[in-house]
C-alpha cells in the first residue's frame, strides 16, 4: 500500500509539479494531479483502487460500478439503492481526503426517459425504440454528449477558420482531418447517434467551403460548395456518418 522507493516517488512529485501546457502557458496547481495533464488518469487508477476495493466489500449490493480513472457511474435498481450508494461514496471519499464534483455528482432516473447523464463523452438516456415489426421497446441509448459535439466544432474550426491556414491547399487540411474523423467515427458513432453525426458532416464540408471560397477570394461561400464537396470525394474526405 505504501512506496518508499525514493527514486519512484520523487518521479511522481514532478509529475504533480509539472503543470499542464494550455495555449503556451504553464498551469500549476497547489493540490492534487494536473488536470489535463497525461499522467493523471495513471495516478487516479492508482490512487482510486482503494476505492474500488471498498466497493468490491461494501456496495456491490448496492450497485453496479463503472470507473474510468477519476470518473465513475454507479447503476442502482432503485432510488432507495442509488441514495445508500450516494452516502457509501461519500464516506469513502472521506476516507481518501477526496470530495466529490459538487455539479457533476448527482443521482439521475433513467426510469421514465426525461433524464440521462454524460459518461465519457457519450450520453446514457432510456428512449423508445421499435422493431421492424413496429413492436415499441424501451432500451438505454447512447449519442455523443453536447460538450462533446461542441469540442468537434472547435477543433474543425480551429484548423481552418484562421487567416494563415488559407496557404494550405484542400489536401493538406483532409490530411490533417482525416485521423481525427476516423477516430471520432470509431469513438462516437452509435445506431442512435446517426442525426448527430450527419450535422457534424455538414458542418465540417461548410467549414471548408468558407475556406475554399476565402482563399479563392470569393464573397459568397455557398456558390462554392458544390466544387468543394466535388473535391471532397477526389481528396477522400472520411465522413462521420
Amino acid at each position: 500500500m505504501r512506496i518508499s522507493d525514493r527514486r519512484i516517488l520523487k518521479l511522481v512529485r514532478k509529475w504533480l509539479g509539472a503543470g499542464v501546457m494550455e495555449e503556451g502557458n504553464v498551469r500549476r496547481s497547489d493540490l492534487g494531479t494536473p488536470q489535463g495533464g497525461v499522467i493523471s488518469p495513471l495516478l487516479a487508477n492508482i490512487y482510486l483502487n482503494y476505492f474500488d476495493l471498498l466497493w468490491e466489500r461494501h456496495g456491490n449490493k448496492v450497485g453496479e460500478l463503472t470507473r474510468y480513472a477519476d470518473d465513475f457511474v454507479v447503476i442502482c435498481k432503485t432510488k432507495k439503492d442509488a441514495d445508500r450508494a450516494y452516502e457509501l461514496i461519500r464516506v469513502i471519499m472521506e476516507r481518501l481526503e477526496l470530495t466529490l464534483h459538487p455539479t457533476k455528482t448527482r443521482i439521475v432516473g433513467l426510469w421514465t426517459g426525461e433524464e440521462g447523464f454524460d459518461f465519457l463523452g457519450m450520453h446514457h438516456r432510456k428512449t423508445k425504440a421499435e422493431t421492424s415489426k413496429g413492436k415499441v421497446y424501451y432500451t438505454t441509448q447512447q449519442w455523443l454528449c453536447h460538450k462533446a459535439e461542441e469540442r468537434i466544432r472547435e477543433v474543425v474550426k480551429e484548423r481552418l477558420a484562421p487567416p494563415r491556414m488559407r496557404h494550405k491547399s484542400f489536401h493538406e487540411h483532409v490530411e490533417y482531418l482525416n485521423p481525427k474523423i476516423q477516430g471520432w467515427r470509431n469513438y462516437y458513432y452509435t445506431a442512435y447517434s446517426q442525426k448527430m453525426m450527419a450535422k457534424l458532416d455538414w458542418y465540417i464540408l461548410q467549414r471548408l467551403t468558407r475556406w475554399y471560397a476565402k482563399k479563392r477570394q470569393r464573397s459568397r461561400w455557398m456558390g462554392s460548395f458544390r466544387e468543394v464537396k466535388a473535391l471532397s470525394l477526389q481528396c477522400g474526405l472520411k465522413t462521420l456518418l
